[in-house]
């Protein structure tokens, strides 16, 4: 991963989905899996976020459509606010490790909210503990979407998967997964449309071309 970037240190919440969009997509959050400002959103798509026209032509462009979550927070900051890649989730995630998870190779419930501690839905962002670089929930919690189609796993310089496809990947395990979906390599993917209680996403923008 050669070009710099920003990570979010907390999945997107419920509050700031509501600030971007003032509704949600189809029925929202519910309070049986959790509800309220700091909870992560979910419920959410990849075509919710990006958009189903230009922003389904990654990775060709980086465009959105205007009417996506990216393309109204693009339009009121000015910043080119992303899902963030394969490449680069994994990158935040391990933090510089190498183990199974980003805290060791046997599952720690102090680090993530998962099947076995989560008491079956959401938790507020951030009320686990973080990785070495200071990002929460990268394991547990919600699903998180990313940028890139699903395939092959993609090598070389800031890959960018493959080119075309039908499911996008989504990565970091929830709160109704088993420890070993929520490792730092676990790769999962899910049609870019899909909707789910355990689905939402963290943003990225990179700082140079």
């Amino acid at each position: 991963v050669a070009k710099p970037f920003y990570m979010g240190v907390f999945e997107v919440t419920q509050k700031q989905w509501e600030l971007v969009m003032g509704s949600w997509p189809g029925s929202g959050p519910s309070s049986s899996y959790g509800r309220g400002g700091t909870y992560p959103a979910y419920y959410v798509s990849y075509n919710d976020i990006r958009g189903s026209s230009s922003g389904a032509r990654w990775p060709a462009s980086s465009a959105v459509d205007a009417s996506s979550f990216l393309g109204k927070l693009r339009a009121r900051t000015g910043l080119d606010f992303d899902l963030p890649t394969e490449a680069q989730w994994e990158y935040a995630c391990r933090a510089g490790t190498a183990t199974t998870y980003y805290w060791g190779d046997s599952m720690d419930g102090a680090y993530a909210w998962y099947y076995n501690n989560s008491g079956s839905k959401t938790h507020p962002v951030g009320t686990r503990l973080p990785n070495a670089w200071g990002l929460y929930d990268m394991g547990g919690n919600v699903w998180e979407w990313c940028r890139d189609w699903y395939g092959t796993l993609a090598y070389g310089t800031d890959p960018v998967g493959s080119a075309s496809g039908s499911y996008r990947v989504d990565r970091g395990g929830s709160w109704n997964s088993s420890a070993d979906l929520c490792a730092s390599s676990y790769r999962d993917n899910s049609d870019p449309s899909y909707r789910h209680f355990n689905y939402g996403f963290r943003l990225v923008r990179v700082l140079s071309d």
